[in-house]
């Protein structure tokens, strides 16, 4: 009996190790998945901000050179009437289209720099829930541009929310990037719609549809299962739902569910919480 107790407690000690170090696994995996998800962003706005910025360059070497011209008539004294005119109209021109491209720029930058802070940090803030969908569509527009697909959003103009925007922007991300690659799966012209609605507890309804092939009913109970893919072999990790659901339950505080038939796309109905800092002061000095 002895031995067969010892045996037990070794054995168990053994499993409980081996799933100590399986929970540290998947929590790195996650991790990685999320930064892996940053770095697409990265990369793709990157490429995105070089048409503008080579729109700009080409737009100032064109400048420079006319005025060279202009100044080599000037100092010959050749210059006349309208030679200055033809060089007003061109830095004229020149001017919009560099104004026009650094804008450009500076929006995608803007929007890019605030919705990477936010999936790095786990601040709690009051933010413009309209604003900051536009803001993370507009960091995802060269993915949806490659495939020529078309993203709506319906949400009221004023409407402040106070959450985890990091959170939120990382579930949109990964339920864009789903659609993708598995609702638009060798597919161009897909829609996605976002509509948001006020609730009566004082949070919102944030409603995601497709209209990609979407999922079975056997695939369907599992699509917020870790490693769960239809990927496999192809790219897919199997972390993307499953980082979703723990962000919306966990961090953000709310619900999600999903329904869906296959040909017809698929839909998630999203809750979340408007926080007040009160609330989370309160649960601060409880815990």
């Amino acid at each position: 009996n002895e031995e067969l107790e010892q045996r037990v407690t070794n054995r168990t000690q053994e499993l409980q190790s081996s799933l100590k170090h399986l929970n540290e696994t998947q929590t790195q995996l996650v991790q990685s998945e999320k930064m892996a998800s940053l770095g697409g962003l990265v990369a793709g706005v990157a490429h995105e901000i070089n048409t503008p910025v080579g729109i700009g360059v080409t737009a100032i070497s064109h400048l420079q050179m006319k005025v060279e011209h202009y100044a080599a008539r000037y100092q010959s004294g050749q210059l006349t009437r309208d030679d200055f005119e033809a060089l007003l109209s061109v830095s004229a021109e020149s001017s919009r289209i560099i104004k026009t491209n650094l804008d450009r720029a500076a929006n995608l930058i803007r929007s890019f720099k605030q919705v990477a802070v936010d999936q790095t940090s786990d601040e709690l803030r009051s933010f413009n829930l309209n604003e900051y969908l536009h803001e993370v569509l507009q960091s995802l527009t060269p993915k949806l541009k490659t495939g020529e697909h078309q993203v709506s959003i319906d949400c009221p103009e004023n409407l402040l929310i106070y959450n985890h925007p990091g959170a939120l922007s990382q579930v949109l991300t990964n339920l864009v990037m789903n659609s993708l690659i598995h609702g638009f799966e060798e597919r161009r012209n897909g829609r996605i719609r976002i509509r948001v609605l006020e609730n009566l507890r004082g949070g919102v309804r944030l409603q995601y549809s497709d209209d990609g092939k979407g999922i079975t009913a056997e695939n369907l109970q599992k699509i917020y299962e870790p490693f769960f893919t239809t990927q496999r072999g192809r790219g897919g990790s199997g972390l993307g739902m499953h980082i979703v659901f723990n962000l919306v339950t966990q961090t953000l505080g709310g619900t999600i569910e999903c329904a869906s038939t296959v040909g017809e796309g698929t839909n998630f109905h999203i809750e979340i919480p408007n926080r007040t800092r009160q609330t989370e002061a309160a649960k601060q000095a409880r815990g």
